[in-house]
C-alpha cells in the first residue's frame, strides 16, 4: 500500500508542477482549450469553452503558482513518507476543497466543459482514496 501511496502523491506532484507552470507561462486559456480538444478528440465531444477574459487568465495565472507549490509538496511527501507523510492529509484537504470550488462554480453559473467536470470528479474522488491509503499505510510512511 506505501507504493501506491508513494506513486499517487507523486503523481500528484508532478501534475500540479507541470500544469501550474504550464498555466503561468502558456496561459491559463491555451492550456484550458488544449485539454478541451484532448478530452473532444478522444471521447467525440463537440462542446467548446468560450474565450477567457484577460481578468481571469491574471487570475488563474496567480493561482497557478500555488498549484506549482503544492505540487513540489506533493513531491517532498512522495519522496520521504517517513519525514514529510504527516502533510498528505492537509495536501489532500486542499486538493478536495479545490474539486468544492468546482462543484460550487457549476451550482452557482453552471456546467462547464466536460473536461473539467472530470477533473472535478478526479478531485472529489481522489483525495479520500489517498487519505485511507496513508491512514492504513506502515506507520514508516506517515511520519
Amino acid at each position: 500500500m506505501g507504493t501506491v501511496l508513494r506513486v499517487l502523491v507523486g503523481g500528484l506532484g508532478v501534475a500540479g508542477v507541470l500544469i501550474g507552470t504550464a498555466i503561468m507561462v502558456a496561459g491559463a486559456q491555451a492550456v484550458g482549450s488544449s485539454a478541451e480538444d484532448v478530452f473532444n478528440a478522444l471521447t467525440g465531444s463537440s462542446a467548446s469553452s468560450p474565450p477567457w477574459p484577460a481578468t481571469m487568465d491574471s487570475e488563474l495565472r496567480f493561482y497557478a503558482s500555488l498549484f506549482v507549490g503544492f505540487g513540489l509538496l506533493c513531491l517532498r511527501a512522495a519522496r520521504n513518507p517517513a519525514q514529510h507523510g504527516n502533510d498528505i492529509p492537509w495536501l489532500m484537504l486542499a486538493f478536495f476543497a479545490g474539486g468544492l470550488g468546482r462543484a460550487l462554480s457549476w451550482i452557482s453559473i453552471g456546467a462547464p466543459h466536460p473536461f473539467f467536470l472530470t477533473l472535478m470528479l478526479t478531485e472529489l474522488a481522489l483525495p479520500p482514496v489517498i487519505f485511507l491509503l496513508w491512514r492504513f499505510a506502515a506507520p514508516v510512511s506517515r511520519g
